[in-house]
């Protein structure tokens, strides 16, 4: 790829990419991660506000199926599923860019392999195409692009959306580069949605948003073929020219969904918050201690955990999903942080807010040095300060579900199996690991068509 500009280089790769020059473990890891992010939907698109989005833009005669039931146009689908799909921040965390890269590439692969009658290997070899590209933009940009305020998601995770499509769509090597292209050039998206029902609307839209300019392209129209690199490019304007060339020569060398992976969520709350949930978890609740038992809960997190978990005080479930003390609480109380804990009953509740007086967060120096970050992004210390002023700590570096401590086969089919029950869908296939996935999310999306949300409160 030497001398070729970024842009160039990753439509290449993408038109050459055939599925056999991929590992047998990152087709593995892209089918879990498939799986994964449609439990997800499912789940999200059981969720009134799910509903409300898609009551904006009307099911149709369309070919591609949705969460919340019904078919309708890629371009909505990609719309709808890709909001349900990030709806309850259940879907899994890469931490290349610090995103949700599947969240936005697999509503758009999962729509137009269905438009186009694609074959499961077509579709998952988009869908490594699309993260790829997605992930390895992402280290060219390095993490000051989300330290500064851009939502890489929305950001990096449109660029390879868009790649994803131009490949279903049957476009070459230069009609790949000028949907790269005309997809850096419309890419944005801040964190200032954090908390907000925009977050998942913003996944949504970058899939939908991907569709449309893979099609803009395939039909004729033109696009930069620069719009990563150039001098008014992505890496100038969102990045403030702060990049890492090198990485584009890792493309198709070195496979980001296997390195450094994906963290597949056991909470459907903010990645940042999954270690601390875990440790207060097992010194509390698994402990047996009682909320009455605690005094003070002291967690010390990175300057990761903290710029991400902003609401110490949350009102809404969207809020919730970022703030400490809540997950904190539902930790003691529960052990977990639930779906069913995402309501504002619950929220609100006389036991939580209890709990919640009780944390106190602070940030680490220690935690958050550039090889702590490396090692443990998103840490947590944890110091329980009981009534009899007896004190515990603990600290967890990789919450359960992280790469380099995946879910098991049984705990992955039990969240799965959970978000289906949330989202009143019954398992029909005895191993999801072997399924064709593409059949499979048709059969579940058709089961979900006629029947009521499972939450009114937001």
């Amino acid at each position: 790829m030497t001398g070729l500009g970024v842009t160039k280089s990753f439509a290449g790769w993408a038109s050459e990419l055939l599925a056999t020059d991929i590992p047998a473990h990152v087709h593995q890891i892209a089918h879990r991660a498939m799986l994964d992010t449609l439990g997800a939907m499912l789940a999200g698109g059981a969720h009134q506000d799910i509903k409300k989005l898609a009551g904006i833009w009307p099911a149709s005669n369309g070919a591609c199926d949705l969460a919340t039931g019904g078919r309708a146009t890629a371009e909505t689908a990609a719309l709808i599923n890709g909001g349900a799909a990030h709806f309850w921040d259940f879907d899994d965390t890469s931490y290349t860019g610090i995103m949700h890269g599947s969240a936005v590439i697999f509503p758009v692969v999962l729509a137009l392999a269905q438009e186009k009658g694609a074959s499961e290997e077509e579709a998952r070899t988009a869908f490594v195409i699309g993260s790829e590209i997605t992930y390895v933009l992402a280290d060219i940009c390095t993490h000051q692009h989300y330290f500064r305020g851009w939502w890489s998601t929305a950001t990096c995770g449109l660029v390879g959306a868009a790649a994803a499509a131009a490949r279903l769509l049957g476009c070459d090597s230069n009609q790949i580069c000028q949907a790269i292209g005309l997809a850096a050039a419309a890419s944005g998206g801040a964190k200032s949605v954090f908390g907000t029902h925009a977050k998942p609307y913003l996944v949504g839209e970058a899939a939908q948003r991907a569709i449309m300019i893979a099609r803009f392209v395939a039909s004729g129209l033109s696009g930069p073929d620069d719009g990563i690199e150039g001098q008014t490019g992505f890496l100038h304007l969102l990045n403030n020219d702060v990049e890492d060339l090198q990485q584009i020569e890792t493309l198709g060398r070195r496979w980001r969904l296997a390195d450094p992976g994906l963290l597949i969520k056991l909470y459907p709350v903010c990645s940042a918050a999954h270690a601390a949930t875990e440790e207060i978890a097992r010194q509390t609740f698994h402990a047996g201690l009682s909320p009455d038992d605690i005094d003070m809960i002291r967690v010390e997190v990175p300057k990761l955990v903290r710029i991400s978990l902003v609401h110490d005080h949350p009102k809404t479930p969207a809020q919730a999903q970022f703030s400490l003390p809540f997950v904190a609480a539902c930790a003691v109380i529960n052990g977990a942080v639930r779906l069913q804990d995402l309501n504002v009953d619950v929220i609100q509740s006389a036991s939580i807010q209890a709990v919640m007086a009780k944390v106190q967060i602070h940030e680490a120096a220690d935690l958050s040095t550039p090889e702590a970050r490396q090692r443990f992004p998103e840490s947590a210390r944890v110091r329980i300060i009981l009534k009899d002023q007896t004190e515990q700590t603990g600290f967890c570096g990789e919450a359960y579900g992280m790469p380099e401590k995946p879910l098991s086969d049984i705990d992955f089919l039990k969240k799965f199996q959970g978000c289906l029950a949330f989202a009143n869908c019954a398992l029909s296939k005895q191993n999801i690991f072997e399924t064709d996935f593409l059949l499979f999310a048709s059969e579940l999306c058709a089961q979900v068509e006629k029947l009521p949300s499972t939450q009114s409160e937001t």
